[in-house]
């Protein structure tokens, strides 16, 4: 990454925390910058235009020298959509808020024993993931290859598990329907959080607005609200 764009990335440590996560995992294909905007491009599942900064007409000059290289766009902010669809639409979009935990926030260990997943078990993950129409087997393969994971099993069955996304935001968090109400998601975020924490990784989530289970959770282990950002698809 280029020190001036690296430079950029740190002036704004919340907003860049998904552009950080993503290219500690991928490598950078592109980068571009106008002003303090910053536009990096890289391909997990999909090829990706990260961008961070706060100034429409300098991501409009970022644009012109990207010439939509790729039509996949994430860490959008809605501000950042009138610029973005000014000449193309909005083929479909993922809205989530971003909670973070502060640095300096420590949780107690998970009441449930776990173990990390290993890649092996991507399809039947898979197969219970709600978002099939964002992800596929492939990515989540990728996921547990690359960060960290973590899996309850009861009797020898996995009811409970969660894993991060590429920008190495937490997800996937899911217990089988038999097992929820027992405390089990709570203890899979914990044994995430607590192995981010042994790694010195930051630690945030990105939730759908209207999964309040999710949100209540995150913000009574001391999570903090950030921002809303978008993955989007333009056409």
């Amino acid at each position: 990454m280029k020190a001036d764009i690296k430079a950029i990335l740190d002036k704004k440590p919340l907003q860049s925390l998904p552009v950080k996560g993503f290219f500690s995992n991928y490598p950078v294909k592109q980068q571009l910058k106008h002003g303090d905007f910053a536009l990096l491009c890289g391909k997990s599942d999909y090829s990706w235009a990260y961008l961070c900064g706060d100034n429409p007409e300098d991501l409009l000059a970022v644009l012109d020298k990207f010439d939509f290289e790729t039509l996949h766009f994430a860490n959008v902010e809605e501000w950042m959509l009138p610029v973005l669809t000014h000449s193309r639409k909005i083929e479909w979009k993922l809205s989530t808020h971003r909670y973070y935990l502060p640095d300096d926030e420590v949780l107690n260990p998970p009441s449930h024993l776990f173990k990390s997943l290993e890649a092996s078990m991507a399809p039947y993950i898979f197969s219970r993931s709600a978002y099939k129409d964002f992800t596929s087997e492939a990515y989540i393969r990728d996921r547990l290859e690359k960060d960290v994971s973590a899996g309850i099993w009861i009797d020898g069955e996995l009811v409970g598990w969660g894993l991060t996304h590429d920008d190495t935001s937490l997800g996937f968090l899911h217990v089988v329907p038999h097992y929820r109400g027992q405390g089990l998601g709570e203890s899979l975020l914990r044994s995430l959080v607590n192995e981010k924490h042994i790694r010195k990784k930051p630690v945030f989530v990105n939730i759908e607005p209207h999964n309040h289970q999710s949100i209540n959770l995150v913000k009574k282990l001391g999570f903090r609200f950030d921002r809303e950002v978008s993955w989007i698809k333009l056409v």
